[in-house]
């Protein structure tokens, strides 16, 4: 597959060995999707192209129409496909089986792609790229879209909160209810609204769909915080300021930095590098530190609770120099950033009321636990793996009111507005 534009999509097409293109036609961001005729009569989607002609998809039918190939490229450039039928059986039966370069990665429940009839199950998640669950969802729903498909539903063992969110970027369910319960249960109802994707000469991916919805820069992403009545809590965002695009860092609803400006289109305008940290590192109060895993334990699956805590007591916490993010993970827990300290400090500092400070310290807790809460329940996940199947079967036995600590979150308060108030009868002292 070339790393650059094409000289054009029939250029490519015939390159490539596609055979004659039938219908050239424009995707939603002004690139082109070039289709051929398949034997049963009806089009083939054979390869996508991005408005700069970069090639997004390729993907090679059968003589009966059957999918034998496709690739989808990923945001640092290099691909991800799908071989129908050959993955390893799962217990849903047979496999389709995806490959990076040569390699296999993983598998997931076999589907007909002449006629997407559902969201299959994947048999590990983990075993992907950055991005590559997103960008295959999304050739999913764009040949979903293609066939005039809808009312997919996603009846896996594995109805998480992380799929769910990744469903949002190529797919819009029908509103009604609490719709993560009802994904949960297996009933969530999703049509297929595939998003367009632009590849910059700056190196960013931009996904579009009505809006600049996720950029993917420097090995990071940038979400915006509202999808489809979804609050999305990250602390990297986008937003629309003075008729432009912005991609920074936010906490505590406020703006922390900047770092990627582009137009509504998408295109790369600025990029913006953020000033050095301080290199001191500072500890974590032990008091906070437990508030925060309490707020990751509450917010997890209750059978990754006592997990999650064995591995806290490992887990070092403290402030130090972070560069284009809040929050770095090392082998031994997690650095935050100096910038998200100097923020909570002001907000505490601000505050005119006990009940003002208890809300600010409540809200930093939270806003750390979700800094930190993946990379505490990745850690747990892979404890409870290892652990003999008795303790897994005891883990499941949880329940949610055993798993909780809430008497550690007000110590953690307590703690924080403490620390507060005496940095700050020491700084006027001097």
């Amino acid at each position: 597959m070339p790393a650059g534009p094409a000289p054009s999509p029939r250029a490519w097409c015939e390159r490539a060995g596609v055979g004659r293109v039938d219908r050239l036609t424009s995707t939603p961001d002004g690139g082109a999707a070039a289709f051929r005729s398949a034997a049963d009569g009806g089009l083939r989607r054979v390869a996508e192209f991005d408005r700069r002609g970069t090639l997004l998809a390729a993907l090679r039918w059968g003589g009966d129409g059957s999918l034998l190939h496709a690739a989808v490229r990923l945001p640092e450039m290099t691909w991800l496909a799908v071989e129908p039928g050959r993955g390893a059986p799962g217990p849903w039966g047979a496999s389709d089986q995806i490959t990076r370069g040569h390699e296999p990665l993983t598998s997931f429940e076999a589907l007909d792609w002449r006629a997407v009839d559902r969201i299959p199950a994947l048999a590990e998640p983990a075993r992907l790229p950055p991005h590559g669950g997103t960008a295959l969802l999304n050739l999913l729903a764009t040949l979903a879209a293609d066939q005039g498909r809808s009312g997919l539903v996603y009846r896996g063992p594995w109805p998480t909160e992380a799929l769910f969110l990744a469903l949002l970027e190529s797919f819009r369910y029908d509103d009604g209810g609490d719709p993560l319960a009802a994904f949960t249960a297996g009933g969530l109802s999703w049509e297929p609204a595939p998003h367009a994707r632009i590849f910059s000469p700056e190196g960013a991916l931009v996904q579009l769909r009505g809006r600049v919805e996720k950029v993917v820069w420097n090995g990071r992403a940038y979400h915006r915080p509202d999808w489809q009545g979804i609050r999305r809590r990250a602390a990297r965002t986008i937003r629309d300021h003075d008729s432009r695009v912005v991609c920074g860092l936010t906490s505590l609803g406020a703006v922390l930095d900047d770092h990627v400006i582009l137009s509504p289109a998408g295109d790369v305008l600025e990029i913006r590098t953020p000033a050095p940290e301080a290199p001191e590192a500072l500890p974590l109060d032990p008091a906070i530190t437990a508030g925060v895993v309490a707020v990751v334990t509450a917010s997890s699956a209750p059978a990754l609770a006592s997990a999650i805590r064995a591995e806290a007591d490992a887990y070092a916490l403290g402030w130090g120099p972070v560069q284009w993010d809040l929050a770095v993970t090392t082998p031994g827990g997690a650095r935050l950033a100096h910038r998200l300290r100097a923020s909570i400090e002001a907000r505490l500092a601000a505050a005119t009321t006990r009940a003002d400070g208890l809300a600010v310290a409540l809200a930093a807790l939270h806003a750390i636990a979700e800094l930190v809460g993946d990379d505490l329940r990745a850690r747990a996940q892979r404890r409870v793996a290892a652990a003999a199947p008795e303790a897994q079967r005891a883990a499941l036995e949880v329940h949610a009111a055993e798993a909780s600590r809430t008497a550690d979150v007000g110590r953690a308060v307590e703690a924080w507005l403490s620390e507060s108030r005496e940095r700050r009868e020491a700084q006027r002292a001097r």
